[in-house]
């Protein structure tokens, strides 16, 4: 059983996605799901919307190193919304406002 729930779709401008619950280790297999979906979305713009997530680990953290790798190599933007509490913190300690948008 997972800890998380997450949803992507297509807009206008890019591709959304919603993680919502705890991003941790015991959820690594949802890791390469979304990926494998991101790689056949619009790659204009990555929009992760994270105010639902309650709780992310360093394995969590990983699967935004491969989104940044990923983004890179197709020169897609990513934005992090909403990230609040821990999950900002964890973020802000990693330096990940250099990597990403932080909104």
């Amino acid at each position: 059983m997972t800890n998380i729930t997450y949803g992507i779709k297509t807009t206008a401008t890019g591709t959304e996605i919603n993680l919502i619950g705890r991003l941790t280790f015991t959820e690594a297999s949802v890791f390469s799901a979304i990926l494998g979906e991101l790689a056949s979305s619009n790659k204009e713009r990555w929009d992760f919307h994270v105010g639902q997530l309650d709780f992310i680990d360093s394995t969590g953290m990983s699967l935004f190193v491969h989104i940044y790798d990923a983004a890179a190599a197709d020169k897609t933007k990513v934005v992090i919304h909403g990230a609040a509490g821990m999950v900002r913190a964890a973020l802000e300690r990693a330096a990940f406002h250099t990597l990403f948008e932080l909104k």
